[in-house]
């Protein structure tokens, strides 16, 4: 495994793994080690949500709403084809769904963001604007629950394991923790 893999190194990952060991990098914790010492890396810190009726009607709400469609005065013209758009709606409903389910027996922050990261590793569009549109959902979604940070989890996702880590550090850095 390289630096990268505990970041997401596609090499790395477990199907790639079976792949001759000209494909495979080699793993060093002095990499790792130096992220740390520069706060780069660290440990997502828990928070107990309060799930209460007024949140719950808020997830609904953006559940009923039509997803990924065009959002006029910006940029954003909607996911295409629509067989597509109707995917990632499905997708995001379902995460809708699961959280509303399942943060009256967890309710965390680890839980929330630990269904984020499946819906994001399931999530099929190729166009950069409609993996920001399932980044703003998202957000919103933190915004509902009372979740501040992702914990550099979105910016990973959405900028890769490098460029991710540096953006959640630049930003930290300006707003804080």
């Amino acid at each position: 495994m390289c630096d990268a893999y505990l970041f997401g190194c596609n090499a790395c990952s477990p199907q790639y793994r079976a792949e001759p060991a000209a494909f495979r990098h080699n793993f060093s914790w002095r990499g790792f080690a130096a992220l740390w010492r520069l706060n780069l890396v660290m440990p997502a810190a828990d928070q107990k949500l309060e799930i209460s009726r007024h949140t719950l009607e808020k997830l609904s709400a953006l559940r009923s709403r039509p997803k990924y469609v065009d959002m006029p005065g910006t940029i954003y013209n909607g996911m295409r084809p629509e067989s597509s758009r109707l995917s990632a709606e499905e997708q995001l409903n379902q995460l809708i769904d699961g959280l509303r389910n399942g943060l009256s027996s967890k309710p965390s922050k680890k839980f929330a963001l630990a269904e984020f990261a499946k819906t994001m590793s399931e999530f099929e569009a190729s166009d950069t604007e409609d993996r920001e549109q399932l980044v703003r959902y998202l957000q919103e979604i933190m915004d509902i629950l009372g979740i501040a940070s992702s914990d550099g989890l979105l910016n990973r996702w959405m900028y890769g394991p490098v460029l991710g880590v540096l953006a959640d550090h630049d930003y930290t850095e300006r707003h804080g923790p």
